[in-house]
């Protein structure tokens, strides 16, 4: 069914048009009236009106006006112009408006019944073609949102080598990630290393700042060559270029790759008040991702010296490349499920490997140590256990001790290897750090809740937390604590006698209206709106 404005200054005349057209026949099932324009502007405002019929000569601005103020407002119906007059200029105007028809007084019923019908004809396309469009945009967002995600997850796979890198498993995860590559592609990684932030930030801030950083380098880093700019499971930022044979792509050359990187720099500096380094990598298979991933990595843990440069892996000395040390997040599944005996087999090849190498050298040792570090610390915070529970004392800082010789590391990653396993076997089914902090949100609804508090209740680092959150629940800590709020702020709204201005300041929300425009992002209306209707219904 549709809605109807009648608008003229006569009262006589909008009875004439009511009884003189077959409305219901029309299917219009609310006939509205407004005897001047600011009486229409007010249903307009309140009721999605199809179609307005309207007299043009009113007193106390006329039709044309309240046409011009309907486009001001983007407002979507069909206006059918009635006048006494003849007169070109306004015409012209009706028409330069978007108006359906222009009719003169005395009006044929007959004629301004089939033009009503033609008018409704227009809206229903209009609303079909507007039905399709929404239809097609929520599922091209849905679709891209979910291409992100299965991209994001085979990278992590990758560089984690979770996907052990055989040439059927990497076939078969491009295709199950949709990935638009062949098993030829080559990748050229850059690490955008993150090094200080021009001003303290928030972790909404920071998320926020971080989005911008990635579009920034999909724009100035990636151009208008083939790739992609993503976040790791730890919150490292990356950009990678492919070069695929079966594209037919140019891939771009260093010196490009290089002034690119420069120009992001400068923009990151004087733009997003951030100071960053890129770690440029080399063209690789697909096979040897992860092993240039740890590189990199590494490549930016010893970089101490120089700020705001572009540094590539290809120049580094040869003896600070030629130990390649394993992937250890490979050994994250077995360090979590407390499969002793496998891993320590593996530390025993690890360090028989080693051995062998001339070119092992106490930076070596330290990148190992770290990387060991990193693999445990994900393993931990993945279970939502304390670093400090399983390591007391701070055993895990001794680095000096753990890397002096070859020997004592091997001596220490035996040890770590067997703490954190036993200490895994014997752990009941315990729920994530996620979960704790979810629930501990819940109980503290009221409470004027930061990142801070809520890591310090993890017994975890406030980033850290804030990309576990993100990553595990889909949602960012910060938006996660609105909508938490929202939902409580609905059940007072609905089943107590306060007033909602209260229920704002309950949830530490001094202003008002932002307050209630974000009940309105979750529920479609203001709290007063939603509070009346469903005490209504």
């Amino acid at each position: 069914m549709y809605n109807l404005l009648l608008v003229d200054d006569e009262w006589f005349a909008i009875e004439g048009l009511k009884s003189g057209v077959d409305w219901e026949g029309l299917k219009f099932g609310a006939i509205y009236e407004a005897h001047n324009a600011e009486q229409a502007k007010q249903i307009l405002q309140q009721t999605a009106i199809d179609v307005m019929v309207c007299d043009i000569e009113m007193p106390g601005g006329n039709g044309i006006s309240l046409m011009e103020w309907v486009k001001e407002q983007q407002l979507s119906l069909e206006t059918i112009f009635l006048t006494c007059h003849a007169d070109f200029k306004y015409a012209q105007r009706a028409v330069h408006l978007g108006s359906f028809d222009y009719l003169l007084k005395p009006v044929d019923y007959r004629e301004l019944q089939d033009t009503v019908h033609n008018a409704l004809e227009k809206v229903a396309a209009a609303h079909d073609a507007k039905q399709r469009s929404e239809a097609y945009e929520k599922v091209y967002s849905k679709w891209e949102m979910s291409k992100n995600v299965l991209f994001e997850r085979f990278w992590q796979d990758l560089f984690w080598q979770r996907l052990i890198p055989t040439p059927a498993n990497i076939e078969r995860a491009l295709t199950e990630s949709l990935m638009p590559l062949s098993t030829e592609a080559r990748i050229l990684p850059i690490l955008i290393g993150i090094e200080q932030w021009g001003k303290p930030l928030n972790t909404r801030e920071e998320e926020m700042m971080e989005f911008a950083l990635r579009n920034a380098a999909s724009e100035m880093l990636l151009g208008g060559f083939p790739g992609q700019v993503l976040q790791d499971g730890s919150g490292v930022q990356f950009a990678l270029f492919f070069d695929d044979p079966n594209s037919g792509n140019r891939k771009p050359q260093y010196d490009e790759i290089k002034r690119s990187c420069t120009s992001y720099i400068d923009a990151c500096a004087a733009y997003l008040y951030c100071h960053v380094s890129c770690y440029i990598g080399d063209w690789v298979p697909l096979s040897d991702v992860s092993r240039l991933y740890n590189a990199l990595i590494q490549m930016e843990h010893h970089n101490v010296t120089r700020s705001q440069s572009v540094l590539f892996y290809r120049e580094q000395p040869l003896e600070a490349r030629a130990t390649r040390l394993p992937a250890l997040f490979q050994w994250s599944e077995l360090l979590e499920h407390g499969i002793r005996e496998e891993l320590l087999l593996l530390a025993d090849e690890v360090f028989a490997d080693l051995r062998k190498d001339t070119n092992v050298t106490s930076e070596t040792l330290r990148a190992f140590y770290h990387a060991l570090l990193q693999t445990i610390y994900y393993v931990l915070h993945k279970r939502g256990i304390s670093v400090v529970t399983v390591f007391p004392g701070g055993v895990l800082l001794d680095e000096a001790s753990a890397t002096r010789s070859l020997h004592a590391l091997q001596v220490r990653t035996q040890s770590m290897i067997d703490t954190v396993t036993m200490h895994m076997s014997l752990l009941d089914t315990e729920s994530t750090v996620v979960d704790k902090v979810k629930r501990y949100i819940s109980d503290h609804l009221f409470d004027d809740l930061s990142r801070e508090e809520l890591a310090a209740f993890a017994h975890i680092n406030s980033a850290y937390l804030s990309r576990l959150f993100k990553k595990e629940a889909g949602v960012s800590l910060t938006d996660f604590i609105v909508e938490e709020r929202m939902k409580k702020a609905r059940e007072m709204l609905l089943y107590s006698e306060e007033s909602v201005s209260n229920i704002a300041k309950a949830f530490h929300y001094t202003n008002f209206s932002h307050f209630s425009k974000l009940f309105r992002k979750y529920y479609g209306m203001n709290p007063q709106e939603y509070r009346r209707q469903f005490t209504e219904e």
